[in-house]
C-alpha cells in the first residue's frame, strides 16, 4: 500500500498521508520523492488520519531541495472550504475500508462516503 501521495497545488506540494502512523515516520521517503521532482518551498502535509479532523491536521514545512528544514515545521489552520482538503477526502471516498477502520468520528465517515469534503 502506498503510505502518502504527493499533490501539486498551484503555490505548493500537498502531501496526502495514506495511513494513521505519523508522518515524521515517513520523512525520508517523502524527501526522496520531492528531491526527484526536483522541488524547493513550502510543503503542506495533511494527516487527516492520523490526527482526525483537528487542529493539527495539516503541517507545514520548507523543503530546500535535499531535506526538510526540521525547525520549520509547524501546525497550519486550512480555512474549511480550502482546495487543501479535497484530495484526502476523494481517497477516502474511493477506499471505504479505510475509511471506516479510520479514527475519524462516524459522522465524519458518512459525510465522506456521501461525497463531502471535511
Amino acid at each position: 500500500m502506498e503510505t502518502f501521495e504527493l499533490v501539486e497545488e498551484k503555490e505548493n506540494i500537498l502531501v496526502v498521508m495514506k495511513t494513521s502512523e505519523p508522518p515524521f515516520d515517513y520523512l525520508a521517503e517523502i524527501e526522496a520523492s520531492l528531491r526527484e521532482k526536483h522541488y524547493i518551498g513550502v510543503v503542506m502535509i495533511d494527516e487527516l488520519l492520523h490526527s482526525g479532523n483537528t487542529e493539527e491536521r495539516f503541517i507545514q514545512g520548507y523543503f530546500d531541495g535535499a531535506k526538510f528544514d526540521s525547525g520549520q515545521f509547524a501546525f497550519e489552520l486550512v480555512p474549511k472550504k480550502s482546495k487543501l482538503r479535497e484530495p484526502v477526502c476523494f481517497y477516502l471516498y474511493q477506499d471505504r475500508e479505510g475509511l471506516e477502520y479510520s479514527i475519524l468520528t462516524t459522522r465524519q465517515q458518512k459525510l465522506i462516503e456521501h461525497g463531502c469534503i471535511i
